[in-house]
């Protein structure tokens, strides 16, 4: 942890919630570097996946996020989580 600003840096595993339009596939946990995938009803009609887990670094976080994007999943949100809750 970075005692200045009290944040993660770039270079630490930090578990992460990321949220997407659309179903995503179990199959897929292992290319996105083991996070746990399930689905979820956005609302009627409307399904969105919700991927969480461990992520070694930034540069692993950044590589999940390319691999959704060239699936061509829409980006609902991302949150680093705080272990302790």
């Amino acid at each position: 942890m970075n005692p200045i600003d009290g944040y993660y840096g770039v270079d630490q595993a930090t578990i992460y919630d990321i949220r997407v339009l659309g179903r995503l596939n179990h199959n897929w946990s292992k290319s996105l570097s083991g996070m746990t995938i399930s689905t979820y009803n956005l609302r009627k009609g409307v399904q969105a996946t919700r991927l969480t887990g461990n992520l070694i670094d930034q540069a692993a976080l950044f590589g999940v996020l390319n691999t959704l994007y060239n699936l061509g999943f829409q980006l609902l949100s991302v949150e680093r989580v705080n272990p302790s809750q």
